[in-house]
């Protein structure tokens, strides 16, 4: 894999982080030498020793010398909540493979807080999407999508949807997206949904509620979203703001 590009660094990273995933390299196994990464990856030992110093700052991997480079720990998803990025394009950056199982499709009764935030009523069927998001086969993320009446959820073409939610539902409105608000919060794995994350009923996870508005402020489509805490990490930058 030959590596032409200005962010060298960058893609040198993901080329490792590529091997490591592709190879299924658990904890405490060991990198090949540094010249025969480097030929795979078509790199320079030089920058391919910068992205060792930043994965081993990163604790994905350690460097023990005169003996070799090991896995600390697999690659970590990370999910910023500053900025807006598929689910597909997370994956990709740490060298997964995303892909995406469809649970359900359908019209269901919503709960009290789906109605409140979609502006229906209980007994008013709205659209929703079960499903799980993996990363080389493994369950990540498990979402539930529900949609406004504003939008004929049921006519999207759910076979090409490619993990980007906001440029499906953008191609389906005639009005411009706005934004995303999203609310985090730790919460026991509920056992209806365990199953699909591979993971026992009750064990602490990361969930978040995602609305997302035309510049109207319409409510487009409301997101209950369940990370596995494994592999996902969310991370955030606030400003310090000062007098």
């Amino acid at each position: 894999m030959n590596i032409h590009t200005h962010t060298r660094l960058q893609q040198v990273k993901s080329g490792l982080l590529n091997y490591i995933s592709q190879n299924q390299l658990g904890r405490n196994a060991q990198l090949p030498a540094e010249a025969a990464i480097a030929k795979i990856l078509g790199t320079s030992r030089n920058t391919l020793r910068e992205a060792y110093i930043s994965l081993e700052s990163e604790g994905i991997i350690i460097r023990k010398h005169g003996i070799g480079t090991f896995i600390a720990q697999p690659p970590l998803i990370r999910d910023s909540l500053n900025d807006f990025a598929p689910f597909a394009q997370i994956i990709q950056n740490v060298g997964y493979t995303p892909n995406f199982k469809t649970i359900s499709a359908g019209l269901s009764q919503p709960s009290a807080d789906v109605s409140d935030v979609i502006n229906s009523t209980v007994e008013q069927e709205i659209y929703c999407v079960k499903r799980i998001v993996l990363a080389d086969q493994q369950a990540a993320i498990y979402v539930e999508d529900y949609f406004s009446p504003i939008i004929n959820a049921g006519n999207l073409n759910w076979q090409i949807f490619d993990g980007n939610m906001v440029d499906l539902l953008a191609t389906a409105l005639d009005t411009r997206l706005h934004q995303i608000q999203s609310s985090i919060r730790a919460t026991a794995l509920p056992s209806k949904i365990s199953q699909y994350l591979s993971l026992a009923t009750g064990t602490p996870v990361l969930s978040v509620r995602s609305t997302i508005y035309t510049v109207e402020n319409q409510v487009v489509s409301y997101s209950k979203i369940y990370f596995n805490s494994d592999i996902v990490e969310l991370n955030i930058v606030r400003t310090i703001r000062t007098n």
